[in-house]
């Protein structure tokens, strides 16, 4: 826990609150069910592929099938012409079928949507080719076949509002050019004059339920970009809130001044540390540490570079942590505590003692001390705990060892075992 752990975790909030900032302003101006940003916008077509291979899917093979069982009417109106006209069929729902299997597992998956549209303009103009070999009357029973296949546009492209519009102003064009240039029957009989009077109101009749469809497709779209956003706006909200726990709970368990764990973060941490020591009988070791003559060094040099030789030594100090189980934790004023599990005394006084010439090392000037520069004293304690024992004796007797070392001249360690090991 340093301060620069701390400054990383300030890092992420910034670009969490912007994405939040988007999307919150895009709700704002009523604009999240149109077209996002360009990174936006890619996220959302990747979770409409998924969304496209996970549910789109199923209504497109169910279209098929209602595709192959109308082939009855093959059967019916396309006299010698009917297993051709059948097989052609089954043969387009087969192949579109196997496409649409393929398509998840290759390298084309985004151009899905555009392999829908053609698959469903394929579908069309085979029923257009079966108006042209059927004859008539009897063809023009497949023209009644376009109104289920603007129904299989609307289903198949309900959430891409410009794939289904160009989709069915594409057939209803193709349609409407194929009846113009199609040769009518010479001469005409009461149904094929029925039929060309019914012709324009045809047209209209699909226009219209194009219009209809359109409108349908775009609201389906904007509501399930809207939804996007809110639920994506949702995620980040509950990052957020989860981001700013954890940082309240460092925050609470940081030394503002030096950047290392408190004293209360060293005092729950002993507490988990000495029941763990506890159930696996190993030893735990505590290292109480003071600077020493600290408040003449205030005195000489002022509070602020008081201020920044503490957080010198804290960060050395923190070096010496070198296991995920070691803490370092400022515990009150120029005092400082180093927790040190399943480590013994004599390791522990190994360790204080490299510090302390560390420390010593660092050249710190302190003209009011003996040694001319900053030093610390270190007091080591360690024992295996045992029931019904507290960690609080073992930090007392740390804290009577520190006393022993600055009574003895500080800028030194000493060492009080609790429990012989």
């Amino acid at each position: 826990m340093t301060s620069s752990s701390v400054q990383r975790e300030g890092d992420t909030l910034q670009p969490l609150e912007n994405q939040i900032n988007v999307l919150t302003s895009l709700i704002e101006r009523r604009k999240a069910g149109g077209r996002f940003p360009t990174k936006l916008e890619s996220e959302y077509q990747a979770y409409r592929l998924r969304q496209f291979f996970s549910v789109d899917l199923r209504v497109i093979m169910s279209g098929l099938l209602v595709f192959v069982v109308f082939g009855w009417a093959d059967f019916s109106f396309g006299g010698p012409d009917a297993v051709t006209l059948f097989s052609v069929r089954v043969l387009i729902a087969v192949l579109l079928l196997l496409l649409i299997i393929w398509l998840p597992r290759s390298g084309y998956a985004r151009y899905s949507i555009y392999v829908l549209v053609s698959g469903i303009y394929l579908c069309f103009t085979s029923v257009l080719w079966n108006i042209s070999v059927v004859d008539l009357p009897w063809g023009y029973f497949y023209h009644l076949g376009m109104i289920p296949m603007q129904v299989f546009a609307l289903l198949g492209l309900r959430s891409n509002y410009r794939a289904m519009l160009s989709c069915s102003v594409a057939m209803l064009l193709s349609y409407g050019a194929f009846i113009v240039l199609m040769p009518g029957p010479d001469p005409l009989s009461e149904v094929d004059v029925l039929a060309i009077g019914m012709a324009p109101y045809y047209l209209l009749f699909w226009t219209i339920l194009v219009i209809m469809a359109s409108y349908l497709s775009y609201t389906i779209e904007s509501g399930t970009r809207t939804d996007y956003i809110k639920n994506r706006l949702l995620a980040l909200e509950a990052d957020r809130l989860q981001y700013l726990g954890r940082r309240l709970q460092q925050l609470s368990t940081t030394d503002s001044l030096t950047g290392i764990a408190n004293r209360r973060y060293a005092e729950t941490h002993l507490a988990d540390e000495w029941r763990r020591c506890l159930r696996s009988n190993v030893p735990l070791a505590v290292l109480m540490i003071d600077v020493d003559l600290f408040k003449s060094y205030n005195d000489q040099y002022g509070h602020q570079q008081g201020d920044e030789c503490l957080r010198k030594i804290a960060q050395k100090m923190s070096e010496f942590c070198r296991r995920p189980g070691d803490v370092c934790a400022r515990y009150g004023g120029e005092e400082f505590v180093i927790l040190l599990p399943e480590t013994t005394l004599d390791q522990g006084c190994d360790l204080a003692q490299e510090l302390c010439d560390a420390v010593a090392g660092m050249s710190i000037p302190h003209a009011q001390s003996p040694f001319s520069r900053a030093t610390i004293s270190i007091g080591v304690a360690a024992e295996i705990p045992r029931a019904g024992d507290h960690y609080e004796g073992l930090l007392k007797k740390a804290d009577i060892a520190l006393y022993q070392a600055k009574n003895e001249g500080r800028n030194q360690i000493k060492r009080q075992s609790v429990t012989d090991y």
